[in-house]
């Protein structure tokens, strides 16, 4: 008893320290905390010595410059966690082999009674970036287990973001909940949730990313699942799937808004407006399916944004689209899959989007894709390949 509360006192000193700082992230405003202000706000920063100057390149695009400077935290009982292992190695190859969960958590006898004791495994990880004396990025990071890459391995993890681009404008996938909710945007599941919110997000709903409980890890019981942690980031996800849902089976699952967050927070959106040359249908036999397709030919009216390549013959647009949070589910498309000769349609590519790639391009549409200010480009927002 007297090592479990040592060890639980141990864990609570930490998870304490974490909590502080994320108490003080949440205070942190973009664009606007000067670095003055940030280290009177945030406790346990430590300043990095290297200073980036962000010049534009081929790589990086219009990408606003400047000299960026960063302020990291790092609390961690990794180093005893480390060492224990290593401790238990022989016990583990006689008589403890683990096993492993579909989220990569080991399994065994003696890790079993470590938890009971108390001893369990923490990571904390937050980082701020400034751009000329003033904050311009937050992110912080929560492991519950150990495992390289670390970003694959948290179980919670949030970050702020003016727009979302990859090197030399590459695409990347636009999940219909991130149409939904552009400015928040939630996703994974109950052993790794993750959290982008925007500069110019509502404020009361970007502070549920910094309404952390991390009692689950020096309590008697650990922590098994995210709701644990995040209980409005948990609820905040479910409420974005349900409203995508609700919106995807209704009669107008396109509408002008989401078009308008994707101008804004897309960077390299590529949008244009086509007019159909009319459609083509074909009766098809796939693994003894029968069924139809159906092809139109579009031409090019006006480029609206970005600098599409590729060619508008014989599109096909999918008869379904992927259920809300759900990949192993799909569900029929309401929107567009095919327009008459003389229809004109907006086009979005040179990101996969999960719904909505075509729309009809009615006055309202054309004018919020027409209207909408395209957010900042900063060189700590990109995503880099493989941890999308």
């Amino acid at each position: 008893m007297v090592a479990s509360a040592a060890l639980r006192t141990w864990t609570y000193v930490l998870t304490r320290r974490m909590e502080a700082v994320i108490a003080g992230l949440s205070k942190l405003e973009i664009d606007k905390t000067t670095e003055e202000e940030l280290v009177r706000t945030v406790p346990h920063l430590v300043r990095s010595q290297w200073d980036r100057p962000v010049t534009r390149t081929v790589e990086t695009g219009n990408v606003d410059t400047g000299t960026e400077h960063f302020y990291y935290s790092t609390i961690s009982n990794e180093e005893s966690w480390m060492k224990f292992g290593r401790l238990i190695e022989p016990v583990v190859r006689c008589c403890a082999k683990p096993t492993f969960t579909k989220d990569f958590y080991e399994r065994s006898w003696i890790l079993t009674l470590t938890d009971v004791m108390g001893f369990r495994y923490v990571y904390f990880v937050a980082s701020v970036t400034l751009l000329e004396g003033k904050v311009s990025g937050v992110a912080y990071g929560v492991a519950d287990r150990l495992g390289f890459p670390r970003p694959a391995f948290q179980i919670l993890s949030a970050r702020s973001a003016h727009s979302l681009w990859m090197s030399h404008q590459g695409g990347f996938e636009v999940q219909s909940t991130d149409d939904e909710s552009p400015q928040f945007r939630v996703d994974g599941g109950e052993h790794g949730l993750s959290v982008v919110y925007t500069f110019d997000s509502p404020r009361d709903l970007r502070l549920h990313a910094f309404k952390t409980d991390l009692s689950c890890f020096w309590g008697l019981r650990s922590c098994y699942h995210v709701r644990q942690l995040a209980p409005f980031l948990w609820q905040d996800k479910t409420a974005i799937q349900a409203a995508t849902l609700a919106r995807l089976q209704s009669p107008k699952p396109c509408p002008d808004r989401i078009l308008a967050g994707r101008v804004r927070y897309l960077p390299d959106i590529d949008a244009v407006l086509l007019e159909s040359k009319g459609f083509k249908s074909e009766r098809v036999n796939e693994d003894g399916v029968r069924g139809d397709e159906v092809w139109t030919n579009y031409r090019l009216v006006e480029v609206l944004r970005g600098n599409p390549t590729k060619s508008w013959d014989a599109v096909r647009n999918s008869a379904t689209v992927p259920y809300p949070g759900d990949y192993g589910k799909t569900l029929t498309n309401t929107g567009l899959q095919w327009a008459n000769a003389g229809e004109r349609v907006l086009a979005f590519s040179n990101h996969s989007f999960d719904s909505c790639q075509m729309v009809l391009a009615t006055p309202s549409a054309l004018e919020a894709v027409r209207n909408a200010a395209s957010a900042p480009r900063r060189a700590e927002d990109q995503i880099m390949r493989g941890l999308m």
